[in-house]
């Protein structure tokens, strides 16, 4: 299934983004205008996390709720089933996507590929591979480990980026002082980590490093 209704998060990142794009989108929204210098006049519509089902979607349901289904057999092309869910997506009124992942703990960014399928695996590595040549990076270290999700991430701002030619952001949304699950609690943390990312995968440098956001939200300012 494409869509997944995800009910009333309790915990953790799910919570956060709820509440954030539900309860405080101005936040996001501050930060985001302030990062891609928007105009004064620009609006953000968050499709989703919404109340009361706040549904989460990926593969088809995804590109059909950013309003792009034109471009469901290339997804099918690039990407085999049960792609990345996204935790909230928006679209800025100048018709720029925005692809958001959440994190409220460190530890969350480890990840590694999943996939069981042998062709499954092996089309992701080629979409992997593809996103890294395209984007002229050379780093010798894979991107189906310890950073799997961030890698897949970029991969897909690639394909609409550049591929679909659809104007897209990358947005990772870090919580901070998440204190149920002992999170971090100064930007700096998800900073270093970030940085370390980018590094690992061949980012710093390139033209695709400007598409990815960052975005620290205080877990207080949402209480």
């Amino acid at each position: 299934m494409s869509t997944h209704k995800q009910g009333k998060g309790i915990r953790g990142s799910l919570k956060w983004i709820q509440k954030l794009i539900n309860d405080r989108p101005e936040i996001i929204n501050r930060e985001l205008a302030r990062s891609l210098r928007l105009k004064a006049s620009y609006t953000i519509e968050w499709v989703s996390p919404r109340s009361p089902d706040y549904a989460e979607y990926r593969d088809a349901d995804f590109l059909k709720a950013i309003r792009h289904q034109e471009y469901v057999t290339e997804l099918k092309k690039f990407w085999p089933r049960n792609g990345p869910q996204w935790d909230a997506l928006g679209i800025i009124s100048s018709k720029t996507i925005i692809i958001v992942e959440a994190k409220a703990h460190i530890a969350e960014v480890f990840t590694f590929i999943e996939a069981k399928d042998p062709k499954s695996h092996s089309k992701i590595e080629a979409a992997l591979h593809r996103t890294k040549t395209d984007l002229g990076i050379d780093s010798q270290y894979p991107w189906v480990a310890p950073f799997y999700q961030y890698a897949n991430r970029v991969a897909h701002l690639h394909f609409l980026q550049n591929i679909c030619g659809v104007p897209t952001v990358l947005c990772f949304v870090h919580f901070l002082g998440d204190e149920d699950i002992d999170g971090p609690r100064r930007r700096s943390e998800w900073q270093n980590t970030t940085r370390k990312i980018h590094k690992y995968l061949g980012l710093a440098g390139r033209q695709i490093q400007k598409r990815i956001i960052d975005v620290f939200v205080e877990v207080d300012d949402l209480k």
